[in-house]
């Protein structure tokens, strides 16, 4: 039985803006050492990922399962403009879900929930990705050992297009705090196990970048990065098939300044003081 049309019928829907903010939540507890200070983390990533951003948005959050207390901050202080609640399908496939519902030509800018960001981070990026020819992805994270896989594509390129600067160019200090984030020793990082390595960077039309990119935090056209997406049902699945893939479809750019980057699960003192900087 039916009575009458659906009112909506002739209506249009809400659209979502040239730029969608992607972010995948979790936070399943506050008990555990791991999780213990990671809601202030992850508030960090969103206020500083919105705040900063000084561009027209839609923000969407897929939150994989987390407490109460992170869904109710989510949900009624944050607000997004999309929020997506679920038990924990894991990152990879809550990412895949939410790029892939995106119209192609939307830019979507993907971060993972603990990365800051800094004033004026979207601009230089979505730059970057209208001026470059087949661009997959480009981030605004420079870390030295992202050159060690899926850019032979990226370099490659750049090597028969213009001169290809070699060195060791991003400072010792975002070495150090990539470490202090993932809870490596810097002295050894930067004496011992990338003491070989070097970074690659070219220009073209004025605009300089590093010939690689960052799977924690990105920014490309939706159309050109779900055709590589991939489902696996893991909490945290491997990020590598993922930069291969983008390596092998486009270029994998980023940003010579650094935009954002890793956080960790616990705010340290220095971006503590960066926060009251940035306030």
């Amino acid at each position: 039985m039916r009575v009458g049309h659906n009112p909506n019928r002739n209506k249009g829907a809400d659209h979502f803006e040239k730029v969608v903010f992607a972010v995948v939540t979790h936070l399943p507890e506050r008990e555990s050492a791991y999780h213990k200070d990671r809601m202030e983390v992850m508030q960090v990533c969103l206020s500083t990922m919105r705040d900063g951003a000084e561009l027209p948005h839609t923000f969407m959050v897929w939150d994989n399962g987390s407490c109460d207390s992170f869904r109710d901050w989510l949900e009624w202080d944050f607000k997004p403009d999309i929020v997506i609640k679920s038990s924990n399908m894991g990152k990879t496939l809550a990412r895949a879900s939410m790029i892939k519902m995106l119209p192609p030509e939307t830019i979507v800018a993907y971060s993972d929930d603990d990365m800051i960001f800094y004033p004026g981070w979207l601009q230089p990026q979505i730059e970057i990705l209208e001026t470059f020819p087949n661009v997959s992805v480009v981030s605004g994270y420079p870390v030295r050992t992202a050159f060690r896989w899926a850019c032979e594509n990226t370099i490659a390129w750049a090597e028969k297009n213009r001169k290809v600067k070699k060195g060791r160019f991003i400072p010792r200090e975002w070495e150090d705090d990539f470490c202090v984030s993932i809870g490596r020793d810097p002295t050894w990082h930067a004496t011992e196990y990338t003491l070989n390595d070097i970074d690659y960077k070219v220009t073209y039309k004025n605009k300089e970048v590093y010939l690689t990119s960052h799977h924690c935090q990105f920014v490309g056209y939706a159309g050109r990065i779900a055709p590589h997406l991939f489902y696996d049902y893991k909490a945290m699945g491997d990020e590598k098939p993922f930069d291969v893939a983008m390596d092998e479809s486009g270029l994998r750019l980023c940003t010579t300044e650094r935009y954002a980057r890793h956080m960790g699960n616990k705010l340290d003192d220095k971006i503590r003081q960066e926060l009251m900087v940035y306030a």
